[in-house]
């Protein structure tokens, strides 16, 4: 069984009604430990872990809080000739205002020189720091925001935080939650 068949599964177990009003409710940690965990799990029994399978499952996880929660974002682009996993709100935004935009980056790697060099790409489009978001299997110093998907599990924390960034900025069309 492919991530493309066992997310939508998993979801579909859960509820998506059940996933909005959890993550209304201020559960949304809880939701997306549990949907993760589960995912992998189901992948460990029938393919086994690869090393990029953690940070697949969690890309793969927020496109689909992202749609279902209606948080504006741009995904899968190129800015400038930088490629962006996700960019909350968007690029065009990113191009008059990058301090209203958060850049996210999955790197399929473990390898810090790699991941280093993702976040120096994205520092040519993105030059706050605090505003280069990345999703990483561990807790690496990799100079910007890490989320991490072992251990303390951060990555939960996501979509409060996406919310919370976009509920203080001035711009309304960051403000079109379906949440």
């Amino acid at each position: 069984m492919e991530l493309s068949e066992i997310l939508p599964n998993i979801i579909s177990e859960y509820g998506e009604q059940r996933i909005l009003s959890d993550i209304v409710q201020g559960e949304s940690t809880e939701v997306i430990k549990s949907i993760f965990e589960q995912c992998v799990s189901k992948i460990e029994k029938t393919d086994g872990i690869k090393p990029d399978t953690r940070v697949t499952v969690s890309e793969g996880l927020l496109h689909y809080l992202l749609t279902i929660t209606m948080i504006p974002s741009k995904r899968k682009t190129t800015f400038h000739s930088v490629d962006i996993d996700v960019a909350v709100p968007d690029t065009i935004t990113l191009g008059t205002s990058p301090q209203d935009v958060i850049v996210i980056s999955f790197p399929k790697t473990n390898d810090m020189n790699t991941i280093r060099s993702q976040i120096e790409n994205m520092r040519k489009i993105q030059p706050n720091t605090d505003n280069i978001w990345v999703v990483l299997e561990d807790d690496i110093q990799c100079g910007a925001k890490a989320y991490t998907l072992r251990g303390s599990m951060t990555f939960a924390n996501i979509i409060n935080d996406l919310i919370s960034f976009a509920s203080n900025k001035k711009q309304s069309k960051l403000k079109i939650f379906k949440i």
